[in-house]
């Protein structure tokens, strides 16, 4: 019996870089697409209501 670890090392590399980049996606599509700063969510909410939001300058 094998570890998991020989036998992901034993597949060909493109098998590899396949379920690599399936997790990647997995947690990619499990992700909220909310934003994460104070700010951003306010400018989403004001943008939500319909209002432009304020330009700044920094």
């Amino acid at each position: 019996m094998q570890s998991p670890e020989q036998r992901y090392l034993s597949q060909p590399v493109g098998q590899q870089l396949l379920r690599h980049f399936a997790a990647c996606d997995a947690v990619r599509h499990a992700s909220p697409l909310m934003p994460l700063r104070l700010r951003d969510i306010g400018r989403f909410l004001l943008a939500l209501g319909g209002r432009a939001p304020r330009r700044s300058h920094c």
